[in-house]
């Protein structure tokens, strides 16, 4: 069976683990921010800023998780013989940052899935207006009419 110390550097290594890759998100983050060109109006700006909050409340989360887990590995499991209510409050700390971590995951994802439907129904809109202006145009001259008179709508 491994001793006291195995745990607690196995703790401390995942700790460390944690807080590399909080530090890589956070990282990411500011990168993608600092990099986010024009936005195209109101509703997208909404987007990206509940985004940003989304995402940096999850690397906060990861490294509130990495403190438990560093602080739970010195939290002996028994004390005087018996169970160490110390131990338990700690660890189900650290079970609970994990569910509010899977909970931000999973609604940063839906939220970016709905984004993307959106945009893509937009981009296809467009290309069905720009397909119908053209066939307007193609038949506004097959038909020997001026085409800057059409309108968009073909009224």
């Amino acid at each position: 069976m491994p001793g006291p110390t195995d745990f607690q550097e196995a703790c401390r290594a995942l700790a460390l683990g944690v807080t590399m890759i909080a530090a890589f998100l956070g990282l990411r983050q500011w990168y993608e921010r600092k990099a986010r060109g024009e936005l195209d109006g109101p509703e997208e700006a909404a987007f990206f800023r509940r985004q940003d909050v989304r995402r940096w409340l999850g690397v906060g989360v990861m490294l509130a998780l990495a403190i438990e887990v560093f602080l739970g590995a010195s939290v002996e499991p028994r004390a005087g013989g018996r169970g160490n209510p110390r131990f338990v409050v700690v660890w189900l700390v650290v079970l609970s940052l994990i569910v509010v971590m899977l909970g931000l995951a999973l609604a940063d994802w839906l939220a970016t899935r709905a984004y993307g439907l959106r945009k893509r129904k937009a981009i296809f809109r467009a290309q069905i207006d720009e397909l119908r202006q053209t066939i307007r145009q193609r038949a506004s001259e097959r038909a020997g009419g001026d085409p800057s008179e059409t309108t968009p709508d073909g009224d």
